[in-house]
């Protein structure tokens, strides 16, 4: 016969367990309806704002030729690649501040973007003396096939400098880490600057402009040259929620537990820069997302990787949504770039940590 004693005890364990899942799903909710506002404040919202009826109308093609062309040609695909840069870039950065335990980690900081922007301005400076053409746009649908592929390349050898160059006694050291990624950074921006002074051609408005990280001018083929990026980046980062539980422990205990350290790592890695790698190839460098996203979700999820990871996906996608819909409407009819409102959301708040930092 079960005892008095153990009946509360069962009723309350099992009581708990709805309790716990309630403010879950009310965060993915919440994330989710946020998420829903800003992409229908980014169609809406511009240079001439619409209503709701003309949106809809828009989409589901009754509308005049011209309101059509706004919401499905100009202004969803935008929205929708921004969605994605911000979903690449925050996870990114979820990734490598849990696989350097370094809460100062992000593509921007450590150069991965750098690093990246570097090789994609390079490729598209020799692309163009081998395709030469009197239109310095004519060659851009061919280079955005293969930027993110060279981009990524970039990105890989400047992560795998500057994760070597800052271990000390063979730890990884948070702060040389960052100082480390920062001087590298500015190395690279600065060889990427005197290669645009070198080409001297009429594209370097063009990319310009993409290192400034701009979602200006994004079509349906940026979101389609973004998105099997994405998914192989969602599949690696689902694969390495094990791996990254157990990496949360000391090394001597994720030994222990038959965890090939070195290996997850750099699978870890790899997929941290393929995420940032590619959305710097189609956008340009977009910074701080990185940082933001991942202090939010760790702060609202708790130790609970497979909330965090929801969380990035949803509150990175807003907030790269939300800061591209407030370049393109706080001055209108002028755009300041989607790089630029992160920067100035991101600054400040690195600058806290920074200061936190022993």
């Amino acid at each position: 016969m079960t005892s008095p004693a153990t009946t509360p005890t069962r009723v309350s364990r099992a009581g708990s367990r709805p309790s716990g899942a309630r403010p879950i799903a009310r965060l993915f909710l919440a994330g989710g309806l946020s998420l829903v506002v800003v992409i229908i404040a980014g169609v809406q919202l511009g240079a001439v704002d619409l209503t709701w009826a003309q949106v809809w109308a828009g989409l589901t093609g009754d509308s005049s030729q011209h309101v059509q062309r706004v919401v499905f040609e100009l202004r969803l695909p935008r929205t929708l690649t921004g969605a994605l840069i911000g979903i690449h870039f925050a996870l990114s950065g979820w990734l490598l501040q849990l696989l350097s335990r370094n809460p100062l980690a992000e593509a921007g900081i450590l150069g991965i973007s750098a690093g990246a922007s570097l090789v994609a301005v390079i490729a598209f400076i020799v692309g163009d003396w081998l395709v030469s053409s009197e239109n310095p746009y004519s060659n851009t649908s061919f280079a955005l096939q293969y930027l993110p592929l060279f981009a990524m390349a970039g990105g890989l050898v400047t992560a795998l400098a500057v994760f070597c160059l800052g271990m000390r006694h063979g730890q990884l050291s948070p702060v040389k880490m960052t100082l480390t990624g920062a001087v590298i950074a500015g190395m690279l921006h600065a060889l990427t600057t005197g290669a645009l002074a070198f080409w001297g051609h009429a594209h370097t408005e063009l990319v310009a402009q993409w290192l400034a990280g701009s979602l200006y001018g994004s079509e349906w083929q940026h979101l389609h040259t973004l998105l099997p990026w994405t998914l192989i980046g969602l599949i690696g980062v689902a694969l390495l929620m094990r791996p990254l539980n157990v990496m949360q422990l000391d090394d001597q205990h994720s030994r222990t537990l038959g965890l090939g350290l070195n290996r997850w790592r750099t699978f870890a890695l790899l997929i941290a820069t393929l995420l940032a790698a590619s959305a710097v190839g189609v956008v340009g460098p977009v910074g701080f997302i990185g940082l933001l996203i991942p202090h939010i979700s760790r702060r609202l999820a708790g130790a609970n990787l497979p909330v965090q990871l929801v969380l990035c996906v949803l509150l990175g996608a807003v907030l790269a949504v939300l800061a591209d819909l407030l370049g393109r409407t706080l001055f209108t009819p002028y755009e300041v770039p989607v790089g630029v409102v992160s920067a100035v959301l991101g600054v400040p708040f690195f600058l806290y940590l920074l200061s936190r930092q022993p």
